[in-house]
């Protein structure tokens, strides 16, 4: 379980950014993170990650305290972060050294470091990006190479700032399928960070930050039920969920049930955005 529990976080000199937090994911489930910038959604991931120690209160992953020097490697090794900003985290010259760069460090053999860098490259699609500078890469591509490499570590948590951002609704498809493989396959927990109200639909419950406090956490049609009694103006894919979801009640909640779609699943089936393979997204 990662927990955070009544957390709160102030920068020297700076008001609390985050006040009295609590929040809590277990494995193998998905929460996503939404709130306008400015509202505290990446200090919280650094701090769910152990980057930053909070002011008060405490993040524990699995039971260790982000705030012990004496397992705070452990902590970093079970969550993985992947920055808003790729070039924030890249440090190899190939795409595939820095997808070997988090296994070699965990100081696995080196056998299980090209297993994993063979296996994430495949999984992600980039094979053949696997030579290629890491500075020549595309906005679009970098991101996707970070998330692979935080992926080839394997973590039990997962929390992705902003990840898909830079890309085009082809690639975020692309790489959001791969991560829904990955979360399937190994169990871990992810939490989504993103302003995109369509990303909702990828994770099982949603959790609103707005100024430093959760104002929201619950089911993704709650969440668009809070949004329309607040008078927010839904568009794309939150308006035709919201909609549907007025037309037949608990329809596409029925319908997620029975699917397992990575990108924004129902709706874009709905819409007529995405395909589905009988009925569930293919693993590469």
């Amino acid at each position: 379980m990662l927990q955070a529990d009544d957390l709160s976080f102030a920068y020297p000199g700076c008001a609390e950014v985050i006040r009295g937090v609590s929040l809590s994911l277990a494995k193998g489930r998905r929460i996503a993170l939404v709130g306008e910038n400015g509202s505290g959604k990446t200090t919280l991931a650094r701090l769910l990650t152990g980057l930053l120690e909070p002011t008060d209160g405490a993040v524990r992953v699995d039971g260790l305290d982000t705030r012990d020097a004496a397992t705070i490697y452990e902590v970093r090794r079970r969550v993985g972060l992947v920055f808003q900003d790729p070039d924030d985290q890249m440090v190899e010259t190939t795409v595939e050294r820095e997808v070997a760069f988090g296994p070699r460090n965990l100081g696995l053999r080196l056998d299980e470091v090209a297993r994993r860098v063979a296996e994430v490259l495949a999984a992600f699609s980039i094979q053949h990006l696997a030579k290629r500078p890491c500075h020549l890469l595309s906005a679009g591509e970098k991101q996707t190479v970070a998330v692979a490499a935080v992926a080839a570590m394997q973590p039990e948590y997962l929390v992705l700032d902003e990840s898909t951002s830079l890309l085009d609704g082809e690639a975020r498809g692309g790489l959001l399928a791969a991560i829904e493989c990955l979360i399937r396959e190994t169990g871990a927990g992810l939490v989504f960070i993103s302003m995109r109200l369509e990303d909702v639909w990828t994770c099982d419950e949603v959790a609103l930050l707005e100024g430093g406090t959760i104002a929201f956490r619950g089911s993704r049609g709650d969440f668009l039920k809070h949004l329309k009694a607040l008078g927010f103006p839904l568009s794309g894919m939150g308006l035709l969920a919201s909609k549907l979801d007025d037309a037949i009640p608990g329809f596409l909640g029925a319908l997620a049930a029975r699917t397992s779609l990575a990108s924004d699943s129902v709706a874009e089936v709905l819409a007529g955005l995405a395909r589905a393979r009988g009925g569930r997204a293919a693993c590469p």
